[in-house]
């Protein structure tokens, strides 16, 4: 068990390490390069008024005396976007701020930040081989009080619920107000093997940290668990037709987890993930894809009653549908910004958003697997999870979202279950340069736990609405809006990941 520990630890640091060096890579990245004429720089500023009938994200019941959990909260969020195209090296960077204020909570006013930024280095491998494809590096970093359990849906404040992407915290796990910082870091590449096969492997850290509770939760505490995560994985991917490509994955993830409190160890567990895949282009506007296979978590052997495990096979199942009324070439031309291939966080403001009249997509995503428990307990949990959105312009300035999200977690030793439903009905309209956006969110959660490990109420449950308009102005940049097609997040080709900072690649077939 010692042994076991030191290497989580030293695998942990090794993560920060390099998340660290790719920070750094980015700082000395622009430093050198913001002065070429192949660097833009936009900033922009959202300013937004929400209300919240529950800030807590918990049971009204459970809250202290003298609480008020319905709020307006006021929102300014600048921000910051730098790319820059070089004849090697590409690359660019959003960091946004968050300056939150409540009216009737003010000791829960604070300030956040997100960074997320991308090294792409696929021309400067061009120069040792022509069949190198891919070699980027991506990261995020976010610091936030509370997530809405499935990541970002979109692009700009309050777009709420809809997320397609595949991030392996993305399950729909919500926690009570706490402080938390998260990151992320993706190295990938890719290799093309012959004409019609592929071949893209990845490495993928992230990092869940939480912080205090008391002071931000309404005098609500639950058990929280600090995640660190390592993903190694391998695609190969072989054109059969023009429409059809097959191929299969293998991945394997190492989980740390340990409790918020500093005890260490808990919930620790690995798993061994194979897949089939199969993606198929039915028509231009079409495409599904569709993964099967199982994942194994592996026994973990401790001295420590009720920390040793057996052996588990999970059916590991994921099927994609993405519908979209634009042609290929549009969709293409929409699908090359600069900013389209970082990883997304909930909050960033996304150009595109303002879809021509008649316009839409339209995105589905079912998912089946194995991944960690983070809240109320640690260790694996078993969780379906469905995403669902759909956008369209509907005049020349005004376009319109609704999402979907819904999951369903199991877990055992101890035995509990989850269920998480978030609904999002949102417009945008484009008034001369500024972006106005109105949305309404509504989220439920029930947790249900084996009523014999507790001699309080076994149910855990809340609902909550949110209301929010926003209003965003880009500098120097009166396109920002219509600049491409801003897709869902998970709905186009390529990669998605978490909102929330994590999430894995998903391998382009």
């Amino acid at each position: 068990m010692t042994s076991l520990l030191y290497r989580d630890v030293i695998m942990r640091r090794q993560g920060a390490v390099a998340l660290l060096t790719f920070l750094i890579l980015i700082i000395q990245w622009i430093s050198s390069t913001v002065a070429s004429a192949q660097t833009t720089i936009i900033p922009s500023l959202t300013v937004s008024e929400r209300y919240d009938s529950n800030i807590f994200f918990t049971p009204k019941s459970l809250l202290r005396p003298g609480s008020k959990p319905e709020d307006f909260v006021t929102i300014v969020a600048p921000q910051i976007n730098i790319s820059h195209a070089g004849s090697l090296v590409r690359g660019s960077i959003i960091g946004t701020g968050l300056v939150t204020k409540y009216l009737n909570n003010p000791s829960r006013d604070f300030t956040g930040y997100s960074t997320s930024g991308l090294l792409d280095l696929t021309e400067a491998a061009h120069q040792v081989s022509q069949r190198i494809t891919i070699l980027n590096i991506r990261g995020s970093y976010r610091a936030t009080p509370s997530t809405t359990g499935f990541g970002a849906a979109g692009g700009g404040q309050g777009t709420g619920f809809g997320s397609t992407s595949e991030g392996v915290l993305e399950t729909g796990q919500v926690t009570n107000r706490a402080s938390r910082q998260m990151y992320n870091l993706i190295v990938s590449g890719g290799y093309q093997l012959t004409g019609l096969t592929s071949l893209q492997a990845s490495y993928n850290y992230i990092q869940l940290s939480f912080g205090e509770q008391d002071a931000q939760s309404g005098g609500v505490t639950n058990p929280l668990f600090d995640t660190s995560i390592h993903r190694g994985s391998t695609t190969i991917s072989t054109r059969i037709s023009p429409r059809d490509t097959v191929g299969a994955t293998a991945l394997m993830s190492h989980f740390i987890q340990e409790d918020s409190g500093g005890i260490s160890g808990r919930g620790t567990f690995t798993t061994i993930t194979e897949t089939l895949n199969w993606s198929r282009l039915w028509t231009q506007q079409l495409r599904t894809t569709l993964r099967a296979g199982g994942a194994i978590k592996l026994p973990v052997g401790s001295d420590i009653p009720g920390q040793s495990t057996k052996s588990q096979l999970v059916p590991s199942v994921s099927a994609t549908m993405t519908y979209t009324s634009f042609s290929e070439e549009l969709r293409d031309a929409g699908a090359s910004g600069p900013f389209d291939n970082l990883l997304p966080l909930a909050g960033n403001l996304s150009s595109g958003g303002i879809f021509t009249p008649g316009a839409y997509t339209v995105a589905a995503n079912y998912r089946y697997g194995i991944g960690p428990n983070f809240s109320f307990g640690a260790g694996p949990v078993k969780v379906h999870v469905v995403g669902a959105n759909a956008v369209g312009g509907i005049t020349s300035n005004l376009s319109g979202r609704v999402g979907l999200n819904y999951s369903h977690g199991t877990r055992s030793s101890p035995s509990s279950t989850f269920d998480t439903l978030g609904l999002t009905v949102g417009a945008q309209y484009l008034i001369g340069p500024v972006l106005a956006s109105l949305t309404y969110n509504w989220l439920y959660y029930s947790r249900e736990q084996d009523p014999s490990l507790s001699s309080q109420s076994s149910q855990y449950e809340f609902s909550k609405k949110m209301v929010l308009l926003s209003f965003s102005y880009v500098f120097n940049t009166p396109s920002f809006f219509r600049e491409g097609i801003s897709f869902p997040s998970g709905a186009g080709t390529g990669s998605s990941s978490s909102g929330d900072g994590s999430g894995t690649l998903r391998q382009e077939e």
